[in-house]
Parts: C-alpha cells; structure tokens; sequence
C-alpha cells in the first residue's frame, strides 16, 4: 500500500495522522540536517518526515527507516515504509517500546506491548485513531508484538544506522541507539 501518497494526497488525513503519531510528512524528500556539517551518518539518506521535537525521519539508501531525534538517538526502525506505517499505527507511540530487555523472546514482549499499549490507549483519542486507521485502509486490529519485533530487528541489522556528531575539538560522539 502506498500510505505515503494517501496522506500526501489528503492533507485532512495527513494532519490527523500528525497529532496522533507525531509524523510530519514533508512535502518532498529533503536533504537532512547535518548541523552546518557537525553531523554525518554511515548511510545516504532523505528527509521525507520530521516530528515536533525536530526528530527527522530518513528514507535511507537501501530503502529502509531511519531515524533521529534532536536528543542525540539515531537507528533504523523499519525495513519499509510499509513497515514505519504499520509500527506508527499500531504502536501509537514507538518511543516507549524501546526497552531492550522486554525484547527476550516472544511471550516477554508480548506481555510488555500488552501493558504499553494499554496505557497509552486510555489517553489516546481512539476514535480519531480508528478513522485513520480506515482512511489507510488498514485492519484495525494487529499483533502489536510482530510489529514491535521487526522494529527491533530492524534497529539491530548490519549495518547499523549511525549518527555521529563532529566536536568543536575535532573528536567524534556517536549518537546513542534507539534501544537502552
């Protein structure tokens, strides 16, 4: 499914995607934020989405998601587009599924996506979520587990997805993982 043209070409779906997920798409593809050269990364990507931290999302060179934060964190997390939408939706909030430990074996982060889920679905506007969730033309039910695994796998493949910030005394600080 191409969900990008679907919000690009309904700016009403488009927004109520922002507010749910914190997903600004950009018009077009960008060049990403270097920082005035400060900041590299070790693999060619574009801007195509930024959320309201200044956290840009990269559509990197061999076509999966990165992603990195203005707080210093950069990774892939989807080896598609498809797979970013579907983590988005599902997840609502991706941000606080990034426990390693929770990640052990299936029946764990199942339990721990159960838990998240439910928490942030008692202050989620559920019913704007299901509306969007039909204008993708998506299920509205998933295992937010298998989603939560391949966001997981995908922050983990070699090769990493790095940021690296370039010091005013010319020493290099890599950008934290996703994970913790």
């Amino acid at each position: 499914m191409d969900y990008l043209k679907i919000l690009h070409e309904d700016s009403n779906l488009a927004a109520d995607f922002d507010a749910l997920f914190d997903f600004f798409l950009l018009d077009e593809p960008t060049e990403r934020d270097e920082i005035e050269g400060k900041c590299t990364f070790s693999m060619d990507g574009k801007d195509f989405a930024r959320d309201g931290a200044g956290g840009e999302y990269h559509q990197l060179e061999d076509g999966s998601i990165g992603y990195v934060s203005s707080e210093g964190q950069c990774g892939r997390m989807a080896e598609s587009i498809d797979d970013l939408i579907h983590l988005l939706v599902y997840s609502i909030c991706w941000h606080d599924y990034c426990d390693s430990s929770q990640y052990i074996d299936m029946g764990t982060l199942e339990a721990y996506a159960k838990e998240r889920h439910t928490q942030i679905t008692s202050y989620t506007e559920m019913n704007e979520w299901e509306t969007v969730v039909q204008a993708l033309g998506m299920p509205s039910k998933a295992n937010v587990a298998v989603e939560l695994q391949k966001f997981y796998d995908a922050a983990h493949r070699e090769p990493l997805y790095q940021g690296f910030y370039h010091e005013e005394d010319g020493s290099i600080t890599p950008y934290e993982s996703l994970f913790f």
